[in-house]
């Protein structure tokens, strides 16, 4: 009799075990279910426009002035994402433009601003990190990244005499085109980062701008370059308060064919160039709104790259002979943007 209740007693125990093994077994699989049924938002889409104006009229006005001005800034920042499974298919754009017009020049209008970039990713995971406990491997994707940059209209250097017989540049010179194979690292649809060990980076550019010299890193005589080297990328943006959202990024990249360049007598072209020496974007934006369709937008892009060292817009005297020279920033590159105006969020 004895026997017979400890059997039963076991029994029951092990019954009541495998209730227990098999309620967690479902919980953790309804867990990890909500896991994965957590990434398949399909498509997303989302976006920024901001068109700006500043505009100014003077009169007989004692202080003096540009009597009248108009200048116009435009940018969109957009997105389209696809995550589905252990895929995410990623895709931005960026454009920017700006005009200024003054009395002074007949109305000419003079470039601000003037920016394309587009970027796809396509990302895979091996299916067992789409239910792993580590969030490291749920987060991150194999990647395959295509980047395209470039500019809508010639630039010019507007304190060179007659600048608008020698542009400095237009669409497709020069021209960037970036192939990288890698992995991206998204914990959030507000954060990400993509490195890639192996990317290659092709320069495009139209053989007047090689002709006298190297240009944006392509030798002279020439028309295209071709990088290979390491590339990152990183994306962020929060909402700072109710009405104040901000973006940024950051581009790094580092030539491992990267060498000092000589000319005919022997002499160092670039000085700088060597895969320690790496190429920097970093680009910020903050969105305020003011209500529906008035909104202000204030961004400010720094850029380092030795195949760009900017222009030469100061002038150094030495022995009285004045030769143009960088400025306090040196190689590096600044752009700043205020506009107020016309914003619509997608």
């Amino acid at each position: 009799m004895k026997k017979l209740l400890t059997l039963c007693a076991m029994a029951l125990t092990m019954q009541t075990f495998a209730q227990t093994h098999d309620k967690r077994s479902d919980d953790l699989q309804k867990d990890m279910s909500r896991k994965v049924e957590a990434k398949n938002e399909g498509w997303t889409r989302g976006g920024l426009l901001n068109i700006g104006l500043n505009q100014g009229l003077l009169e007989n006005w004692v202080a003096g002035g540009e009597r009248m001005s108009l200048a116009v800034n435009g940018q969109f920042n957009g997105f389209l994402t696809r995550i589905k499974g252990n895929t995410a298919f990623e895709n931005t754009l960026d454009l920017y433009y700006g005009l200024n017009y003054v009395e002074s020049n007949n109305f000419v209008p003079r470039k601000l601003d003037d920016r394309i970039d587009f970027s796809s990713r396509y990302g895979l995971q091996p299916k067992s990190w789409t239910t792993s406990k580590s969030k490291l491997k749920r987060s991150t994707y194999i990647t395959a990244l295509f980047r395209f940059q470039s500019q809508f209209t010639p630039g010019y250097n507007y304190n060179l005499a007659n600048f608008e017989n020698f542009p400095v540049s237009e669409f497709m010179a020069p021209g960037y085109f970036t192939f990288a194979l890698g992995a991206t690292y998204r914990p959030s649809d507000n954060f990400s980062v993509f490195f890639s060990p192996i990317a290659a980076r092709y320069t495009v550019v139209k053989s007047k701008y090689t002709t006298a010299a190297a240009a944006f890193g392509v030798e002279k005589g020439k028309t295209s370059r071709l990088e290979v080297g390491a590339y990152m990328t990183a994306r962020y943006k929060t909402q700072l308060t109710k009405n104040i959202l901000y973006n940024t990024r950051v581009d790094l990249y580092s030539n491992y064919l990267a060498k000092d360049t000589k000319d005919a007598s022997g002499t160092y072209i670039i000085d700088k160039s060597s895969p320690a020496n790496i190429d920097i974007l970093w680009d910020n934006f903050f969105a305020m709104k003011i209500s529906k369709f008035i909104g202000a937008g204030l961004g400010f892009t720094m850029i380092y790259d030795d195949d760009q060292p900017g222009q030469k817009n100061k002038t150094k005297v030495e022995n009285g002979i004045s030769t143009p020279t960088y400025g306090p920033l040196g190689w590096w590159q600044l752009k700043q943007v205020l506009n107020i105006g016309f914003s619509y969020k997608l």
